[in-house]
């Protein structure tokens, strides 16, 4: 899984509609659910008329996995970006008004890039200096999460707020990860590094593999791949404890985070943890 952003040069003023700023909708419900329609439909317009992917491998079944309900144009990311840079009518706001048109139109489109559009725009460096602010938007949108790069795009934010916010973000994660809904899950891991080369800093690792753990026999592909994903970045920050970790629940780890929590390891030391595991399995 390859990580869903990369900077964006800053936005320009642009768009082809005429909208006006959320601020004087915000108190009438009627107008701003018309507003607000009309900025999905701005977005979904622009969108529609990039060119779409031409290769064989289809995003519903890449990225939604057989799952997903939304829609796919099949868009590459080097024009969806390039979207962004050339910007929308509301593109000129303060940041705390785009930051509210972003997560509408999250919440009402049922298209995977004009959602993925807003994934980027808070991830944009200029807004990353200030993601704490937005958290109680973000938090509420990992609830329409149906694919696995929604998911990592979401856990890349948050990573990075808990960082900062680690009172705030991860008693939400922790809940999260006794969750009935597969999505939320892995959210609650993945999200606690993304990437660790990304890190500053980290929660203590008896936190994290406490919630890793919870994970291990939790029966979905995805939510395993997170477990494994984890892992695997725990490991570059905290090696010998979460060798020890992986050796000794070596015989309940699924194939799936088995695999992928050894992948950045030494030749020796995954063969030592491959013969391990293949003894343990053939004596049960």
């Amino acid at each position: 899984m390859q990580p869903l952003y990369r900077k964006i040069p800053s936005r320009k003023l642009g768009g082809i509609f005429n909208v006006k700023p959320w601020s004087q909708f915000h108190k009438a419900s009627d107008s701003s659910r018309s507003v607000m329609k009309q900025y999905v439909a701005e977005v979904e317009q622009a969108l529609s008329k990039l060119p779409q992917r031409t290769s064989k491998l289809h995003p519903e079944s890449y990225i939604g996995g057989g799952q997903s309900k939304l829609r796919y144009l099949g868009l590459r990311m080097p024009d969806l970006h390039a979207a962004l840079k050339k910007g929308f009518s509301f593109s000129h706001l303060e940041s705390d008004e785009i930051a509210k048109i972003w997560e509408q139109v999250w919440s009402h489109s049922d298209c995977f890039e004009v959602m993925t559009a807003a994934l980027l725009w808070f991830y944009h460096p200029k807004q990353r200096l200030e993601l704490r602010r937005y958290w109680p938007i973000l938090k509420k949108m990992s609830g329409k999460i149906d694919n696995w790069a929604h998911a990592d795009g979401l856990s890349g934010i948050y990573a990075h707020i808990l960082e900062d916010e680690s009172k705030t973000v991860l008693p939400v994660l922790e809940h999260w990860n006794q969750s009935t809904k597969p999505w939320l899950r892995r959210l609650s891991i993945v999200s606690l590094f993304y990437y660790s080369s990304h890190r500053q800093k980290f929660l203590p690792v008896k936190q994290i593999l406490t919630l890793v753990k919870n994970q291990l026999q939790f029966d979905d592909y995805y939510v395993q791949k997170g477990v494994g994903w984890t892992l695997r970045e725990s490991h570059n920050v905290y090696p010998k404890e979460t060798y020890a970790f992986i050796s000794a629940h070596i015989h309940i780890l699924s194939a799936h985070a088995f695999s992928t929590s050894i992948e950045k390891m030494s030749v020796s030391q995954r063969q030592l943890l491959k013969d391990k595991r293949r003894q343990v399995r053939r004596k049960t």
